[in-house]
């Protein structure tokens, strides 16, 4: 059965992102997904693009980006964050 694609929702002012990455739902602050990313912590504030499977996180307040494929991702956020239903 083909996974769906992925997507994001950012809320709370860029305070709270919510993924769903190969059909499981994840809602993670934007600092642990700073962290998860290898990102130093910054201000508030994150825009994300998906592009087929690979999601671009553009943080304006402190110019930083970073771009995993959803596998990746998947992978991290299994390991480290519980899944949210």
């Amino acid at each position: 059965m083909p996974s769906s694609a992925p997507s994001a929702l950012v809320t709370d002012r860029g305070a709270l992102v919510l993924l769903r990455l190969n059909g499981r739902f994840y809602s993670l602050s934007q600092q642990a997904l700073r962290q998860i990313l290898n990102l130093p912590e910054g201000p508030p504030g994150v825009g994300i693009t998906i592009d087929r499977d690979r999601l671009q996180f553009e943080f304006a307040g402190d110019h930083q980006t970073a771009t995993v494929t959803a596998a990746q991702l998947g992978r991290i956020l299994a390991k480290r964050i519980p899944m949210s239903v």
